[in-house]
């Protein structure tokens, strides 16, 4: 191998992945400086991009070099009377960043706050919570493309965001992101598109007409500590499992059977059902095996209560998938990269 700064061989990566898989990699490399960037196209193959760890179960050591990107640094790039143009390196941690951003008064991701994770895997999950999208507020992603060996800038609709999904899944491995710029507002009238957020408020007496995004954002993190396991004492990623997206046809009918069913309706002539419904319906909500399981307080998370072995919760979450499909005819598709 070719002699490269900031590599370590067979490096222990339990720490460095939010489910606590006791797994390691042949080789792994700090990238902390934009110095750096050349030495990508020297390092062993294949290649992992690693941020928070907090999207991906490992199931066995990873034979080639994780990338552990901590480009650090948030910066200004441009103001006016409604917007603020903020760009934020993607090593810095999301919540955090989040916090910073409302305290200083740009307003928009409230609705994202404590999603564990890095500002560079915000983009490649389009992650989403609460009825807001990152997506809605990213202008740009700055990349390392290793195709073409260059550093590019990629507006909106490069990034061909989705459901739980981006450029940076399909093409997953092509790109390696090192900062993203984001649009935030200076005004923001806070909307409850979810019940959960909306009780919370209710049980406080409190009225939408008076609340403010700061008001937002700490209902929801009170919301997601109640219902969600710390990774730092519990392994998770949070939600495993999407929310399915199904033809209104196949929904109604599912509803029949059970009236409870949670429906949103998505694009026109699709609704997107509530995973964790129908994990709990399922009988799998708080049911462990061997230190694996769907977390008592919400279906939707996979949790290691101390097996932190990947193949054990991998094989828990398949015989949940399939439960779930031989009771409702809906197939669930993890969140998560599974390596």
């Amino acid at each position: 191998m070719t002699q490269v700064e900031n590599i370590q061989e067979n490096y222990a990566l339990q720490k460095l992945n939010t489910f606590g898989v006791a797994i390691k990699s042949r080789y792994l490399f700090l990238l902390d400086n934009l110095a750096l960037i050349p030495s990508l196209k020297k390092l062993p193959e294949p290649q992992l991009i690693l941020g928070g760890g907090s999207n991906i179960l490992f199931t066995e050591d990873y034979p080639g070099t994780v990338i552990l990107n901590r480009l650090m640094g948030v910066e200004i790039l441009g103001d006016s009377e409604n917007f603020i143009i903020v760009k934020a390196m993607a090593g810095e941690e999301w919540h955090p960043f989040v916090v910073q951003m409302n305290q200083r008064g740009y307003l928009g991701l409230e609705y994202l706050a404590l999603i564990p994770g890095r500002v560079g895997a915000a983009p490649v999950q389009n992650i989403g919570a609460y009825g807001a999208e990152v997506k809605d507020f990213i202008t740009a992603v700055e990349v390392y493309d290793f195709q073409e060996e260059r550093i590019k800038v990629l507006d909106r609709a490069a990034c061909k965001f989705g459901y739980r999904d981006s450029l940076f899944k399909q093409e997953s491995g092509r790109y390696l992101i090192i900062s993203v710029t984001f649009k935030l507002l200076k005004k923001m009238e806070p909307q409850l598109r979810y019940r959960a957020l909306q009780e919370y408020f209710d049980s406080r007496g409190e009225q939408i007409e008076e609340l403010t995004m700061s008001d937002i954002m700490n209902a929801v993190i009170a919301v997601r500590s109640s219902k969600l396991p710390d990774p730092d004492f519990i392994g998770n990623a949070g939600s495993f499992f999407k929310n399915p997206i199904v033809t209104k046809q196949q929904a109604e009918k599912v509803k029949e059977e059970y009236p409870e069913l949670v429906m949103y309706p998505d694009q026109l002539g699709y609704c997107k059902l509530a995973a964790g419904q129908l994990i709990e319906l399922s009988g799998y909500k708080g049911l462990y095996e061997n230190g694996a399981g769907m977390y008592e307080k919400q279906a939707l998370v996979l949790v290691n209560l101390g097996c932190n072995d990947g193949k054990v919760l991998w094989s828990h979450a398949l015989k949940v998938r399939e439960g779930v499909f031989e009771k409702f005819g809906v197939m669930l598709e993890p969140e998560p990269l599974i390596l």
